[in-house]
C-alpha cells in the first residue's frame, strides 16, 4: 500500500498536532505522537502491520500518560471565571451619582458601564472607587471603597 511510507505518518502527524490547537482535550495530540511512531517504524523498514502497531501503542501510551498530565496542567477549571462570575471583587469607578435613598446608580468596571446598586446607604459621588460584591442580573452590587 502507498500510505505505509514514514513521510505519510509524519504529514499525518503534523496535521494532528496543528489540528489539536482548534479541539480542546488533548487528544488528537495522542494520536499525533502515535503517528510519529508510526513514522519511525516505516523509518526503520516495518510493515504496514508493524507500523499500526506503533502508531497503536503509542497512542494509548500517550492517552494513558501524557494527556492526564496536560489537562492537569492547562485546564484548571476550578479557578477560572468568566462572563459576570469575573467581575466579582473587580474594583471600579462611579460614573453617575448614587441616589441617596435608591442606592441606584452607574459604575465604570473592567471598560464597560454597569447599572449599579450599593449594599450600604453611604453617598457615593463621580469619581469614588467601589467594589463589585455580586452580580444580579444586569446590576453589579458595589461596596464603596475608602481609599486614603
Amino acid at each position: 500500500m502507498d500510505f505505509f511510507h514514514w513521510h505519510w505518518w509524519a504529514g499525518l502527524a503534523l496535521l494532528l498536532l496543528i489540528a489539536e490547537i482548534f479541539v480542546p482535550g488533548f487528544f488528537l495530540f495522542c494520536l499525533g505522537i502515535g503517528c510519529i511512531a508510526g513514522s519511525i517504524a516505516a523509518g526503520l523498514g516495518l510493515g504496514p502491520a508493524g507500523q499500526l502497531l506503533a502508531f497503536s501503542a503509542l497512542s494509548l501510551v500517550a492517552f494513558f500518560t501524557v494527556r492526564p498530565l496536560l489537562m492537569k496542567r492547562f485546564w484548571k477549571r476550578d479557578d477560572l471565571k468568566t462572563n459576570m462570575d469575573a467581575l466579582v471583587g473587580q474594583r471600579g469607578r462611579v460614573s453617575q451619582d448614587f441616589e441617596p435613598g435608591l442606592r441606584l446608580g452607574r459604575v465604570s468596571v473592567a471598560g464597560d458601564d454597569w447599572r449599579a446598586e450599593c449594599v450600604s446607604d453611604s453617598p457615593l459621588r463621580i469619581g469614588d472607587m467601589v467594589e463589585v460584591v455580586r452580580v444580579d442580573s444586569n446590576t453589579l452590587i458595589v461596596k464603596p471603597l475608602n481609599l486614603p
